[in-house]
Formats: C-alpha cells, sequence, structure tokens
C-alpha cells in the first residue's frame, strides 16, 4: 500500500456515516473534526476524544430505554385492569 493512499485522520472521520437524524452523533464527529483541525489529529487522541461522548450517549439511550419499557409496563397494567389486554 503505497503512502498516497493511506486516508488521513480527517479523511477517515469525515468518511463515517452519520444519519441526518442523529444530532448527538452528528456533534461528536463535529467536535472531533474541529480538534483535527486544531492540529489534534493523532488516532489514539481522536479514539480518546470519541470514548467521553460516546459513553454519554449510551447513557442516556439507556436512560430512555428503562422509561420507555416502564411506560410499556404500564401501559400493559392499565389494558390488563381495563379488560383490554389480549392474553
Amino acid at each position: 500500500m503505497s503512502e498516497e493512499s493511506v486516508p488521513t485522520v480527517a479523511e477517515v472521520v469525515e468518511s463515517w456515516n452519520v444519519p441526518a437524524e442523529a444530532p448527538v452523533a452528528a456533534r461528536i464527529r463535529k467536535n472531533i473534526l474541529a480538534a483535527i483541525d486544531r492540529g489534534f489529529d493523532d488516532p489514539q487522541l481522536v479514539a480518546d476524544l470519541a470514548v467521553g461522548p460516546l459513553v454519554m450517549a449510551l447513557g442516556q439511550l439507556e436512560v430512555g430505554l428503562a422509561q420507555a419499557q416502564q411506560r410499556i409496563d404500564e401501559l400493559e397494567r392499565a389494558l390488563d385492569a381495563s379488560g383490554g389486554g389480549a392474553s
């Protein structure tokens, strides 16, 4: 593999396919690209910059899923109590 064919760190980050409907992921990608533009382009540093926001996003996802499951459980109990459940 020649030196020319090796993508830069910025090119790798720019190639991440982030859906338009994913604002947190897009913000993480944008912030990493900004850090690279400021000279922080070491791949290990880029990975380090990504981990913190990803852990926070995962935590928010976990909380949201737990809240959704709680609401589903409450709705199922309400349906059962009203005789509307399909048991």
